[in-house]
């Protein structure tokens, strides 16, 4: 999301102001309404669709959940560049150039629903809100982004996660093609909550042997996005990533025997722009 400064509205109110006694003075003696002249209007982008993605870090199967994006932006400010993988942010401080603030995501819980009975024996883990924040700078602005993201489990797994990624970003027309690598780590109760595997949970399950994943590297893999303005107003983009498991994680027998090292998402969202004449709180 991005907010407002109300400094060029106080300025182009004062200077109505100065503009008013001048005209007056010109004027016949009568009496004169003056015009209210509308504040300019933010601009508000919704945009949902479905997305496709691993049910849980490691899993082979998949689950669709909705992909959102929500941008509120100032008058005459055009929508900053996002990527589907993005986690959902706001933007405290924007020069234009570095982006910086609160971020947040949602991970699905571990079950044993959906085609995931093989984890049977291993620990579920209920389903995760991460909380942190992200930050990117844009070497060449509108065409080159490298963004990093730190959040923290508040609920489900516990642990901490980060992804550093960068997006190659181009305009032809009416489309918008970006794509880029992405890496990602995780700490040692990441690792534990999703890789390791103790030896009691090896017994009942009885496909894996026991495991001690370590945090770190946890993934490497690429993500790719295509963008169509459909009108001034309506925008589709369609979408995809790729991840593979890495290091400790990825030589876990959950990724290897019960899940999969290779780690797929996908989906297609509509958004939709409209004015807003602001909250009226302060100047927003």
């Amino acid at each position: 999301m991005r907010f407002s400064s109300v400094s060029r509205l106080a300025a182009s109110l004062s200077a109505v102001f100065l503009a008013v006694p001048a005209f007056a003075a010109d004027l016949p003696s009568s009496t004169i309404t003056p015009a209210f002249t509308a504040p300019p209007e933010f601009t508000v982008i919704i945009g949902v669709g479905p997305e496709v993605t691993p049910s849980f870090p490691g899993a082979k199967s998949f689950i669709v959940l909705p992909s959102v994006h929500v941008a509120y932006l100032r008058p005459g400010e055009h929508d900053f560049f996002y990527s589907p993988d993005d986690s959902f942010d706001i933007a405290i401080l924007n020069t234009g150039i570095f982006r910086a603030g609160p971020a947040g995501n949602f991970v699905n819980r571990r079950g044993l629903s959906g085609g995931n009975g093989q984890f049977n024996g291993l620990p579920n883990v209920d389903d995760s809100v991460e909380l942190g924040g992200f930050a990117e700078i844009w070497p060449l602005q509108g065409h080159l982004r490298i963004r990093g993201e730190i959040l923290k489990a508040v609920s489900g797994y516990d642990g901490l996660v980060g992804t550093i990624g960068a997006d190659l970003i181009g305009r032809f027309g009416p489309f918008q093609l970006a794509a880029g690598p992405r890496v990602k780590f995780g700490d040692q109760r990441f690792a534990d909550s999703y890789f390791t595997i103790t030896p009691a949970a090896a017994a009942i399950n009885g496909l894996v042997t026991p495991y001690q994943a370590t945090g770190g590297l946890t993934s490497a893999g690429l993500f790719a996005s295509a963008r169509y303005d459909v009108t001034q107003n309506i925008a589709a983009t369609v979408f995809g990533g790729w991840d593979y498991l890495e290091s400790s994680v990825g030589a876990s027998p959950v990724a290897t025997v019960l899940g999969n090292r290779n780690q797929f998402t996908g989906g297609v969202t509509l958004s939709y722009a409209f004015g807003f004449k602001g909250f009226g709180v302060f100047g927003y």
